[in-house]
């Protein structure tokens, strides 16, 4: 019995498959342009909206990264300074592993001993304690850009100090 119908199944499903290819090679070629048309448009059409949800996706992200950015503390480099030159530990819970916007007037730009970029910001308490600002090996073509004395703006995540030198990491230059 069971065979009798997966038979019949069989039958009807190469039958409904010839049925197919005998309209397929009926249709003129102007109905197989129109059909292939068609699924020209309805592939443009959802590429099209594919391309709208990525854009929207990218503008939402956009938007969530400018309103991150505008919520950061922002300090000057004096500030920074300053904090860890009157107290360590407070100044430790204000920056260490937190991220915040720092402005001030470049006096250094160099690399460490790893070949890592960074930027000292004048406002130390002398000039062998400025803060310093490291920045990933990718940012070293913006920062050759730079020069001392100009002003800028970086958004980085605390990291301590060494001897009282405030230090910064994952940086980038606004």
């Amino acid at each position: 019995m069971l065979k009798k119908i997966l038979k019949w199944i069989l039958i009807v499903f190469v039958g409904l498959l010839a049925l197919g290819l005998i309209i397929d090679a009926t249709k003129s070629p102007e109905e197989k342009a129109a059909d292939a048309a068609a699924r020209e448009a309805q592939k443009a059409e959802s590429e099209q909206e594919r391309l709208e949800a990525k854009a929207a996706e990218q503008a939402a992200k956009a938007e969530k990264a400018r309103a991150e950015l505008a919520s950061l503390p922002s300090y000057t480099s004096r500030d920074l300074a300053r904090a860890y030159d009157a107290n360590t530990v407070a100044a430790d819970q204000t920056f260490k592993g937190k991220k915040f916007k720092v402005t001030g007037i470049v006096r250094d730009i160099n690399t460490d001993f790893m070949g890592n970029p960074y930027v000292t910001l004048r406002g130390g308490v002398n000039e062998f304690m400025e803060p310093q600002f490291s920045f990933d090996k990718d940012y070293a073509n913006q920062l050759a850009n730079l020069r001392q004395g100009m002003e800028v703006t970086l958004v980085c995540v605390g990291k301590g100090d060494i001897a009282k030198t405030p230090m910064s990491e994952d940086c980038i230059l606004l």
